[in-house]
């Protein structure tokens, strides 16, 4: 389906001139073409994390043949480990960089077998949601720097509609050191119910940021149904299943990144603690997207679960 909106990045996206990005999980999918995108509207420099350095040196290529004075870097990280996730952030930081403009919270995995993460926690929960947390929390001082001196700094974290696949609570938060493989009924289902738990995290998260970083605009943003390696590399009835349940929803992988860049670059409409689908058009929330004490919840456990890696 071709997503009907007349947004287009080429004519759309202002001049960003002098500005910095940083596009988790950029080697691939949604974080490749977003990068892409804005390679085409002279940004100072574009940093990315993926896992396979060969891809990246793709990527780096192709961003250079689009404009070779932008600077683009590459650092490997782990999203399901927060001590890889603390790593990457160091060194970013020991660049000394002057300012950071957009934090593009992108990577993400969807199903697979129960499991925690190196550090104790629900896989999905951790990789998704989780190492995005740290991630901001160790660059806040700088986007909050960057707002005061250029006069606006953003955090764009990428939600679902599947947040709303999620358990009835929302985020089960006192089961989050635990693998959650009797979060459903179904050990097939469950998978994806701890995937929507992470997206709503996401989305929970991201109202909490602009309660608490007032000067930052924090966004939230569904991308759409987007045929990318998030999906086609499932197993068949896997993506029969995701199929089934989108149906008449996918978009052009070519619209993917649209939401992102949109929520990255726009200069109406962007409200910060906000959600928005494809493209700009606020998203409707109910249940427990829309349960400020279960935010607030979660927020807290987020700090708490943290501090060690500060």
């Amino acid at each position: 389906m071709v997503l009907k909106t007349t947004y287009n990045p080429d004519k759309d996206i202002p001049d960003q001139s002098g500005k910095v990005f940083f596009v988790t999980g950029g080697a691939a999918g949604i974080g490749k073409s977003t990068i892409f995108n804005l390679a085409k509207h002279n940004p100072s420099t574009i940093y990315f994390t993926g896992r396979n350095s060969k891809t990246a040196e793709t990527v780096i290529a192709e961003v250079t043949a689009i404009d070779a004075s932008i600077k683009i870097e590459f650092l490997q990280c782990d999203l399901s480990s927060l001590d890889s996730v603390q790593t990457t952030a160091r060194k970013f930081l020991a660049a000394r960089p002057s300012r950071l403009d957009v934090l593009i919270c992108n990577a993400g995995i969807m199903g697979g077998p129960p499991g925690l993460s190196p550090d104790g926690f629900e896989i999905q929960f951790a990789t998704n949601f989780l190492s995005h947390a740290l991630l901001t929390k160790l660059f806040l001082p700088l986007l909050t720097q960057t707002a005061s001196t250029f006069g606006n700094a953003r955090i764009v974290n990428l939600t679902s509609e599947a947040m709303f696949f999620c358990p009835s609570t929302g985020v089960v938060i006192d089961d989050l050191r635990t693998t959650q493989e009797n979060v459903s009924y179904s050990s097939f289902v469950a998978k994806y119910v701890r995937y929507g738990q992470s997206k709503m995290a996401q989305t929970l998260y991201t109202t909490q940021l602009a309660v608490h970083y007032p000067g930052i605009t924090s966004i939230a943003v569904n991308p759409g149904v987007v045929p990318t390696g998030l999906i086609n590399g499932l197993p068949v009835l896997d993506r029969w299943f995701i199929k089934l349940g989108t149906w008449g929803k996918e978009i052009e992988a070519t619209q993917g990144p649209w939401s992102t860049l949109w929520a990255a670059t726009a200069t109406e409409g962007v409200s910060s603690g906000k959600a928005f689908s494809p493209v700009g058009l606020v998203l409707k929330l109910y249940g427990p997207a829309k349960d400020e004490t279960l935010a607030k919840r979660l927020w807290v456990w987020t700090e708490e679960a943290l501090k060690a890696w500060e």
